[in-house]
């Protein structure tokens, strides 16, 4: 395999994996987003999708123009941009790339945000113009749901379906386009750069093509009708019943204990309830075995030929290490 056809293969294949993982990190972000007033939020959504976006209308344009014909050092050169406008305009002509009205719109808005917002805070012009790249986050919302979202006052707009729904097919429309180019582009070389591990994050993106969370929130609570259930009857859910005893939360805070199961950054708050129910453990490091025990994906607990003392936990920790 000569040098070029390898870089196209698996370099640019493993440059489509992180494209997608950004993507997927963008989103995730969007959705746990709670409210629209927080900038550092915004600013989470717009940098993992601008720098996804980026990478993979770059995998497009490198299978599309690069050939043994063009200058390897200026070719690179080309590629050294952060314009994501540009980018799309060099796949225009070979593909007949356009993006209706609203995506292109949102490509520009990616592109400022790249380029000249995302380091915005380090200047003291800033001053003049803070939460840029929130603010026109919610002009772009607010202008193709026709909808008025509040960010300052008592009451701020809450993070809804509709929001969710709106960028999953937003993002949708720019990246599966963009996407297709890479799969033509690749077999038109004979190559592989499409391929993805069905268990990357990646693999939602380009493979399941889907654009919103909505189906893991109901997977988590399908799978704790299970676990609550008597169905619950494999070696983790035995081992926790039998060995672990519940520490006592709150039964009134249970929407947002399942808040925390969906989302890590909900969880912080819920640490803290952990940390002080833990300081009436008598017995912390074996409780805390106990459970790491029960995550196993490959525990055998219950069976016949086994006893339930022959979960080994180790004994040489210190009680109180917390």
């Amino acid at each position: 395999m000569r040098p070029d056809e390898y870089w196209k293969n698996f370099n640019l294949g493993t440059e489509l994996d992180i494209a997608g993982r950004f993507i997927f990190n963008g989103l995730l972000a969007f959705h746990e987003i709670k409210h629209f007033a927080s900038e550092e939020d915004a600013f989470e959504f717009l940098y993992s999708v601008s720098v996804g976006v980026e990478r993979l209308l770059k995998i497009a344009v490198i299978l599309t123009e690069h050939d043994n014909t063009v200058d390897q050092e200026d070719f690179e050169k080309s590629l050294i941009t952060h314009t994501h406008q540009e980018l799309a305009r060099r796949l225009r002509g070979p593909h007949g790339l356009i993006f209706p009205a609203r995506e292109n719109e949102f490509i520009a808005l990616l592109g400022r945000f790249y380029t000249s917002q995302r380091y915005g805070r380090y200047s003291l012009d800033s001053v003049l113009a803070p939460a840029q790249e929130r603010d026109e986050l919610v002009k772009f919302l607010e202008k193709h749901l026709d909808v008025k979202i509040d960010v300052g006052g008592w009451v701020v707009t809450s993070n809804e379906r509709r929001h969710r729904k709106f960028v999953g097919t937003v993002i949708s429309k720019v990246v599966i386009p963009v996407h297709k180019i890479v799969e033509d582009e690749a077999r038109r070389l004979n190559l592989y750069t499409y391929e993805i591990d069905y268990r990357s994050k990646a693999s939602k993106i380009f493979i399941r093509k889907k654009f919103d969370f909505e189906e893991e929130d109901i997977l988590q609570a399908e799978l704790l009708a299970y676990f609550l259930s008597k169905e619950a009857s494999g070696p983790n859910s035995s081992f926790i019943r039998e060995r672990v005893t519940p520490l006592p939360f709150d039964p009134a805070l249970e929407g947002e204990y399942l808040a925390a199961l969906r989302s890590e950054w909900r969880k912080i708050t819920v640490l803290d309830e952990l940390e002080s129910h833990y300081e009436e453990v008598a017995d912390f490091k074996q409780r805390r075995e106990m459970l790491e025990v029960s995550l196993l994906e490959s525990l055998h607990y219950g069976d016949e030929d086994e006893d339930v003392e022959d979960v080994e936990l180790d004994d040489n920790e210190d009680d109180d290490d917390r």
